[in-house]
Formats: structure tokens, C-alpha cells, sequence
């Protein structure tokens, strides 16, 4: 009888499969490869596009240091002195129109305060104080608008500042008044 070995001491697929073990197939590397020069580009493109960007921004200031703009830089510089030279001046205005109630404002505030039966003939403003000279029809009249004129409260008024005379039919009046309050913005 023969012997039987049930021991299997050489595998004969056994060279099939060392060989399917030693080679990697050409798709995994095309992708490895693939992905490895995509990461890279991930990373590098920042960096890439900043320099795009840097060497742009120095081709600006390149041109903006040209000699064809600095009348540009010196009008500029002209354009700010008058500027602040405007500026300073409409200060100074703004203060004496604070300082001084307008003439214009103290017309039709007078005015605007006449009785009827009483007429103004003159009016005569200097900033802090004014005279003003009328005819009325009656002392009551000339004495009703004087009332008038110290309720709104912008006058300083005292009886030594108000002159009556009588004339023929009328009374001729005559006031000075000192303004009270600032004018402008400080209202």
C-alpha cells in the first residue's frame, strides 16, 4: 500500500497569490497621485493668488507715485489749506451771529407788536440795542404797544428810556430798548 501524506507541504496557488500581493494595481496609484497633486494645489493656491495680488497692488502704487499725479496731490493739498481757512472764517461768522440777534428778526418782532393806531417812523439797531421812534394816536395807544413790547421778554426797558411828547393830534414816542437774549444758535 501506497502511503498517503494528508500534509500539504507545497500549496501549488500559492505562487498566484505572492505575485497579486507584490503588484498594486495602476488605478489605486493614479488615484494616490491624483490626490496628492490636488492636496497640493489646495495649499499652494493661496499662496499663488496672494502674489497675484501683491504684485498688482505694487503696479498701482507704482503708477500712483508717477509725476503726472502730483499736480493731482498739490491741488489736493490747496483744495484742504482753503479749506480750513473756510472753515475758520465761517466759525467767526457763526459767533457773531450768535452774539447778535438779526436786524431783520427785530423788525418784524417790533412791528409785529404795533397796536393799531400806532405807526413806527424810525428804527435804529446796533447788535445789543435799538431806539425806536413812532407816532400813536393816543397816549393809551403809545403805552399799549410799550406793554406789548416788554411781554415778549427779548428788551430790557426802563422808564427812563421812554420819552412821550404830544403833538397837535398825536403823541410822538420815543424808546430805547437794550436786547435780552443772544441770537443765532444760542437761542
Amino acid at each position: 500500500m501506497k502511503d498517503i501524506n494528508f500534509l500539504v507541504e507545497e500549496n501549488p496557488f500559492e505562487e498566484g497569490l505572492k505575485k497579486e500581493k507584490k503588484s498594486i494595481s495602476f488605478v489605486k496609484i493614479a488615484v494616490l497621485v491624483l490626490a496628492i497633486a490636488l492636496g497640493s494645489a489646495i495649499l499652494l493656491a493661496p499662496g499663488l493668488y496672494l502674489r497675484i495680488l501683491e504684485g498688482r497692488a505694487a503696479a498701482i502704487e507704482k503708477k500712483l507715485t508717477d509725476a503726472k499725479y502730483s499736480e493731482v496731490k498739490a491741488v489736493k493739498a490747496q483744495l484742504s489749506q482753503v479749506t480750513s481757512k473756510v472753515n475758520g472764517k465761517k466759525a467767526i461768522i457763526n459767533a457773531i451771529d450768535a452774539e447778535n440777534i438779526p436786524a431783520s428778526q427785530i423788525m418784524l418782532i417790533t412791528q409785529n407788536a404795533l397796536p393799531s393806531g400806532c405807526f413806527l417812523n424810525s428804527l435804529n439797531y446796533n447788535g445789543k440795542s435799538f431806539t425806536l421812534r413812532g407816532v400813536a394816536e393816543s397816549s393809551f395807544i403809545a403805552m399799549d404797544y410799550l406793554a406789548n413790547l416788554e411781554r415778549l421778554s427779548l428788551f430790557e426797558s426802563s422808564s427812563q428810556n421812554i420819552s412821550l411828547k404830544e403833538s397837535q393830534s398825536a403823541i410822538e414816542f420815543t424808546l430805547a430798548c437794550t436786547v435780552k437774549v443772544q441770537g443765532g444758535d444760542n437761542q
